[in-house]
């Protein structure tokens, strides 16, 4: 700062210049002060300003003056000129003014020095208050800076959509069939860059292009011809697993922060190859700046493959894996939700040897952890195993476990949970007390660095009885697959007693026959609020078989594209999310140029769940019990008609039904599925999609054979059950359903191991027999 010192000329000057010379006696000074001697204006500034005593009342100049018999006098804020002037001594200390200006009521004053310097309303003003300027930072929206415009169509369709991104001027840049890499030397060794990019290499090869090491530049770097850069250092990232991507019309600069954020650049890189592919020929990516980094430390996805239910074969297993790893789920899902994109497997324990064998285990876990993916098990027992029976399962838990061969975490599953936490009384003693849950190491028989996550719901019955001491090396997973469940009231108390949560919602796509996306969408935004608001670890997305395992598995994918984007960037908008989810499907999981599949997904689980809330006369928004916890009304007229109220249905809500389904079927044929198993994912749609409209004409002749013939009295409709329905029809259901279990065989075997095929087929046959006309008896 400098100081102008006028002297009587240059204040001479001013004056006849017209610059009001008074200006200097105001300089300093503050709206108290100069109010102080005009008492309508004081009353004013006294009253709207936090100059008063009122406006802080904790503060300690309002308690030196609290007991003041004068209760209107108050403290003004001290200005410069009224503050004790100090001026160095030789020695350094500092003496006071000899004739000091005192502020008005100094004498008043009892409260230390140190006490009035750190009071925001006695420090000296050589600068704006604390609340001014915070008032000042809103009214200019500084607080909140507007994000930069994204103006091409295809940068829209990232997914998940990166933190920043600035599109820059220029030409575009055109890559080269044969993409050489220069890597800039670092500390990470430069075989280690490259294998990260020779995992990648697969994906861009199929775009058309082949990657070869071009270089090695010096750590201080040197223009090369290159088109490639690739650098790797962690001091230039504020964040662990960070990434920067620069594309100019010379070459692309990929900057990240270690090896897991370089994998998600070159996932990134990837979709901008791919995207620029399909939307022109030019094949040429605009000049922009991607910054990017994972909102999420965790970020997780848990597959069902309990022993009876639906298996993938290895390899639909490791498709899926490619798929959440490569857009960042974990492949193809897998450059956002990748990194502890925790691919979570559920195993029964008596039931072990159904599953994929030590071998396959082994190529999963390679495969996982080229990725930056980290295999988890998740263990559960029966419902009729007790707590006694867990020591005799020892070596049944020590096979499970070995079959990972990277153990860094182990899941207990909620069953076993519940028998590890509840309440025992010991002979001889009267009090109840929790098995301790750090016998769980012991009983598992794990090596102390191995992280414990167990199922947190199982512990919420525990309130009344003796506090659980949760060890601090475990994490608590709570399970909420509602569309309205409320992860923070559960997750509340386990918060304060300073103990870690994951949040696991799920993707709504079982005891159905299509799914539930609305009930999935809303599920996975409330976990991911609650994350942010509780400062949870991260997100684990589940998919379970089912009660019949009846739902394939392409209807899981909106819930975990939706989990992945959301994980990664919080600050993903929910409109985008909603208009966006059928083509972000078909643009990274099933590569559909035709842009149909994604829809057919989303509207076949829309339509279900219509029929469900018409069930129940709920309106079109309401989310209360999405999904059904007893099966949507489409899964029961197909698995249990009998037993289903037709109360608020009607033979019109079908017909109109059945025609959108017929719909959704026709447009299937325009899908052009590139991704792998593509054929067999149009097959499996076809059968849910046949399985549905079977289900709507047994509910359509229940309504017709059922309805009341006096409308004013009694229920306008009752189900008399499959028996009364005309012998005719009930023939032709059956011949249906005959061919749909044929269909339903080859479609499993296709692409799922036949471990759990008979269960599964167990409610088809069941119905098909209901469904066989008796003959009728003579005597």
């Amino acid at each position: 700062m400098q100081h102008l010192i006028a002297t009587g000329h240059d204040i001479a000057r001013l004056s006849a210049a017209g610059v009001c010379t008074s200006i200097r006696k105001f300089c300093g000074k503050t709206s108290l002060d100069l109010a102080s001697h005009k008492p309508e204006i004081l009353a004013l500034v006294e009253r709207f300003t936090s100059f008063g005593q009122t406006a802080n009342p904790a503060s300690p100049v309002a308690a030196n003056h609290s007991g003041d018999s004068n209760s209107s006098t108050r403290f003004r804020s001290v200005s410069v000129d009224s503050e004790p002037r100090m001026e160095p001594q030789v020695s350094g200390a500092l003496k006071a003014d000899p004739h000091p200006v005192l502020p008005n009521n100094f004498h008043e004053r009892t409260t230390s020095r140190s006490g009035l310097m750190f009071n925001s309303q006695a420090s000296l003003d050589l600068s704006p208050r604390i609340d001014q300027t915070i008032e000042n930072l809103l009214r200019t929206h500084i607080s909140t800076p507007v994000r930069p415009l994204v103006t091409k169509s295809s940068h829209h369709l990232l997914w998940p959509q990166p933190q920043r991104i600035i599109e820059l001027e220029g030409p575009p840049f055109v890559p080269k069939k044969e993409l050489l890499i220069s890597v800039v030397k670092g500390a990470t060794p430069v075989h280690r860059i490259l294998d990260v990019w020779d995992v990648c290499g697969p994906s861009l090869h199929r775009l058309g292009y082949i990657t070869k090491i071009g270089d090695v530049q010096p750590a201080c770097g040197r223009w090369t011809e290159i088109q490639v850069e690739c650098t790797v250092n962690e001091d230039l990232f504020p964040t662990s697993d960070s990434y920067r991507i620069h594309i100019s019309t010379e070459k692309v600069r990929i900057t990240a922060s270690n090896l897991v954020g370089l994998h998600y650049a070159c996932c990134t890189f990837i979709q901008l190859l791919r995207l620029c592919k399909t939307e022109s020929i030019s094949e040429s990516l605009s000049p922009m700046l991607v910054q990017d980094y994972p909102a999420f430390k965790h970020r997780a996805v848990l597959l069902d493959i309990s022993p009876r239910g639906r298996i993938p074969s290895l390899g639909m297993a490791l498709g899926i894996l490619f798929k959440c790893s490569r857009e960042q789920l974990i492949d193809s899902c897998l450059k956002n939700v990748t990194n502890v994109t925790q691919t979570v497997r559920r195993d029964t324990l008596e039931c072990r040897r159904s599953w994929f064998g030590a071998s396959e285990m082994v190529t999963i876990d390679r495969y996982c952890l080229d990725r930056f993916v980290t295999l988890v098990p998740v263990l559960d027992v029966e419902s009729h195993v007790t707590y006694d029976d867990l020591t005799d399962m020892w070596l049944i838990l020590q096979e499970v476990l070995a079959s990972f061969p990277t153990l860094r975490h182990v899941h207990i599953g909620p069953k076993l949970c519940s028998l590890l936490g509840q309440c025992r009384v010991e002979d001889g003693e009267n009090v109840p007390h929790h098995v301790p849950l750090q016998e769980l190491w012991q009983i598992l028989g794990l090596p102390p660095e191995v992280t414990l996550m167990l199922c947190s719901n199982s512990l919420h019955t525990q309130e009344a009885a003796p506090p659980l001491d949760i060890p601090p090396n475990i994490l608590l997973v709570e399970y909420g697959f509602q569309a309205d469940y409320d992860f923070q009231e559960w997750t509340r108390d386990f918060h304060n007693q300073g103990t870690m949560t994951l949040l696991c919602p799920g993707t709504a796509s079982w005891n159905s026959l299509a799914g539930c996306p609305e009930a999935s969408v809303c599920n996975i935004y409330r976990a991911v609020q609650a994350v942010g608001e509780q400062g949870s670890l991260g997100l684990v997305v589940a998919h379970w078989s089912g009660s019949y395992h009846l739902t394939p598995h392409p209807f899981s994918w909106p819930g975990f594209m939706v989990g992945a984007g959301l994980a990664w960037n919080t600050s993903t908008h929910w409109d985008y999310l909603h208009n966006s989810l059928s083509d972000l499907l078909d643009t990274h999981i099933f590569l559909d140029f035709a842009g149909t599949i994604g829809r057919v997904i989303m509207e076949l689980g829309y339509a279900e769940t219509f029929v469900l809330r018409s069930s129940r006369g709920q309106e079109p928004g309401d989310l209360s019990d999405l999904p059904a916890q007893d099966g949507s009304t489409l899964y029961r007229l197909l698995t249990d008609p009998d037993n289903v109220s037709l109360e608020n249905l009607s033979v019109d809500m079908f017909g109109r039904v059945t025609k959108y389904i017929k719909k959704c079927q026709s447009n299937m044929f325009q899908a052009q599925l590139k991704c792998e198993f593509g054929e067999m994912i149009i097959q499996e749609l076809q059968l849910a999609a046949d399985l549905m409209l079977t289900a709507c004409r047994i509910g359509r002749t229940l309504i017709g054979v059922g309805v009341n013939p006096n409308s004013n009295m009694g229920l306008a409709v009752i189900n008399l059950g499959v028996c009364n329905l005309p012998p005719t029809f009930r023939t032709d259901i059956a011949n249906k359903l005959l061919a749909h279990i044929e269909q339903y065989k080859g479609t499993w075997l296709q692409r799922h191991l036949p471990g759990g095929l008979q269960n599964s087929l167990l409610v088809l046959t069941s119905a098909l027999h209901r469904f066989v006309p008796t003959e009728p008896q003579h005597d």
